[in-house]
């Protein structure tokens, strides 16, 4: 009768736990699946977002990007992605919130800080930006010369002075600032208020400046090329990759992004990343001798740079070869 009972009571405890397990793996899989299925909803929406923007639509990626935050509260991209919306539709309040949200996260992503420097010129803040591009001149010394403008438009002349003596001494200033240059010292008795209005009207804007009004106006494909293009002469290789990368996730299939992507990231010395992207790129390549011949020459700068000289010899074989043709 104990026997009986023993194996009764095993029999519903066996069948017990494999009702238990059972469970367990359904709740395991149902997690899975919700969490797999949210993740498309945050690409698809994300995507949607990236269009929209595209064509000038600020407000509905504004709601797909809010759909975004929704899943991912954290998500940086997202953050500046809404930002960068809400300075399109001129509310600097929101665009300034969404990047400081961003910051917070990686408090030194470049790109990020000279999205919020452009916020406080918007809004006339001279000293914050001053205080932001400082922060970027950290990170990229190459662009100190910036800050003489945001000196000369908060009024602050004698620091604009200093430092174009500075640039100049090292070299680095560049042509666009030497007619401001001559302005500040000839005329450095003047009062300030009265010098920086006049030194103001004769700023000349950068031609990439330029370039990159016209392309966040229209957005389009044709404009974008215009820019990588000017940006790749220019050297502003980190504007370049942010700018490719955008193109990139708007026309997945033009070869020209991959090329100028890699350039890019080629020349920030992020090789290996460079080959990824460029082998990528060729793929999409029909009938363009010189295009493919130019993502040879590229693979083959970042073997060699990685010291894979025997595949550098292979791609710029390869570059050769179509040049000739």
């Amino acid at each position: 009768m104990l026997k009986t009972r023993f194996y009764i009571s095993l029999l519903i405890g066996t069948i017990f736990c494999s009702y238990t397990a059972v469970g367990q793996v359904d709740v395991v899989s149902n997690e899975e699946m919700l969490v797999e299925q949210q993740q498309i909803n945050f690409q698809t929406f994300f995507f949607e977002a990236l269009q929209q923007k595209a064509i000038g639509n600020y407000d509905k990626a504004v709601y797909a990007l809010e759909a975004c935050k929704d899943i991912e509260k954290e998500n940086v991209a997202v953050l500046f992605e809404l930002s960068k919306n809400y300075y399109f539709l001129v509310k600097y309040t929101e665009a300034e919130y969404f990047i400081l949200k961003g910051l917070e996260i990686e408090p030194e992503n470049i790109h990020m800080l000279r999205h919020l420097k452009e916020i406080k010129t918007k809004q006339n803040d001279y000293s914050g930006a001053i205080i932001v591009q400082q922060k970027i001149v950290k990170r990229n010394p190459d662009e100190e010369a910036d800050l003489v403008i945001l000196y000369i438009k908060s009024g602050d002349i004698e620091n604009a002075t200093i430092l174009l003596k500075k640039l100049d001494e090292n070299n680095k200033l560049p042509e666009g600032l030497m007619a401001l240059k001559d302005s500040l010292l000839q005329e450095g008795n003047k009062d300030s208020e009265e010098l920086s209005e006049k030194i103001y009207e004769e700023i000349p804007k950068n031609k990439v400046d330029l370039i990159k009004e016209e392309y966040d106006l229209k957005k389009d494909y044709n404009s974008l090329k215009v820019l990588l293009e000017e940006e790749w002469k220019s050297k502003r290789y980190l504007d370049l990759l942010d700018h490719s990368e955008e193109g990139l996730s708007l026309y997945p299939s033009q070869p020209y992004l991959y090329l100028m992507n890699g350039k890019a990231l080629n020349s920030l010395r992020k090789y290996q990343q460079a080959t990824l992207i460029l082998e990528e790129g060729i793929e999409y390549i029909i009938e363009d001798g010189d295009l493919k011949s130019s993502f040879y020459q590229e693979l083959g700068l970042a073997h060699k740079a990685m010291g894979n000289n025997k595949k550098a010899a292979e791609f710029y074989n390869k570059a050769d070869a179509l040049k000739s043709k």
